[in-house]
C-alpha cells in the first residue's frame, strides 16, 4: 500500500494526526476567586507509578485556563458525557476574562476536596492536580505537569467491569478538525453519523 508524507501545520495534531482524543472540561480559579471552564483533549497521564501519580496538561499560554494555573498553579479535569455536547461546546466559546462558562449550561458545581477550581457535578469523573512543574516547548504553549492529589467518580461507577464503564458513562471523543475547520466529536462507543457528527464553527 503506497503512503504519502503531509505537511505539519499549526494545530497540527487535530488537523493532520487521525487520532481520537478524550475530552475534559478543565475548571480553574483566578486571581479574584472566581470560576473558569474550558474543554480540553491534549491530557495524558505522565507518570503511572501509584506512588507519584501525574497528568499532562497542554495548553496555549494565552487563554484563560494557562493563565489561571500558571497563577495558582491548581486545576480540576472533569470527563463529561457524549450527551452534554452542547455545554462542552459552550464552555469552549471566548468569553471575556472572568466569565464563568458553566453559567451558561445545565453544569452545577461541587466543591473539589484538595484545590480551588470545583468539579462539575453532572461529569462522573473528577481529577483534582496541582501543577509540579511546567515546560514551554513553543512561544504558545506551555505544558503543566501535576500530580494528582484525587479520583473521584460517580458512586457505583469503579465497581463495574471496564467495558461496562465504558457503556455507561457514554464518553465523547474528539476527533479534530474537517475541511472547513469545524470541530468533529464523536461517542467512544458507537460512532454514528445521525446522532454525533456535530460540528461548530
Amino acid at each position: 500500500m503506497k503512503k504519502e508524507s503531509i505537511d505539519l501545520h499549526v494545530m497540527w495534531h487535530i488537523d493532520s494526526l487521525l487520532q481520537p482524543y478524550p475530552v475534559s472540561i478543565v475548571t480553574t480559579v483566578d486571581a479574584a476567586g472566581r470560576f473558569n471552564a474550558a474543554p480540553y483533549s491534549l491530557i495524558i497521564p505522565y507518570c503511572s507509578s501509584p506512588k507519584n501519580p501525574q497528568m499532562l496538561l497542554i495548553v496555549n499560554k494565552n487563554w484563560h485556563t494557562a493563565k489561571n494555573i500558571l497563577n495558582n498553579g491548581e486545576f480540576v479535569l472533569n470527563y463529561p458525557r457524549a450527551e452534554q455536547i452542547k455545554d462542552i461546546v459552550e464552555t469552549s466559546r471566548y468569553y471575556d476574562e472572568g466569565v464563568n462558562e458553566l453559567e451558561y449550561t445545565q453544569y452545577s458545581t461541587l466543591p473539589s476536596k484538595h484545590v480551588k477550581p470545583p468539579r462539575i457535578a453532572e461529569c462522573y469523573q473528577h481529577i483534582e492536580c496541582r501543577v509540579l512543574r511546567m515546560e514551554k516547548p513553543s512561544d504558545l504553549q506551555i505544558n503543566f505537569i501535576a500530580e494528582v492529589l484525587d479520583i473521584s467518580q460517580d458512586e457505583g461507577l469503579y465497581a463495574l467491569g471496564r467495558v461496562a464503564r465504558a457503556k455507561k458513562v457514554h464518553a465523547p471523543v474528539y476527533m479534530g478538525v474537517d475541511e472547513e475547520r469545524h470541530h468533529v466529536f464523536g461517542e467512544i462507543n458507537n460512532i454514528s453519523p445521525e446522532e454525533i457528527d456535530l460540528f461548530f464553527t
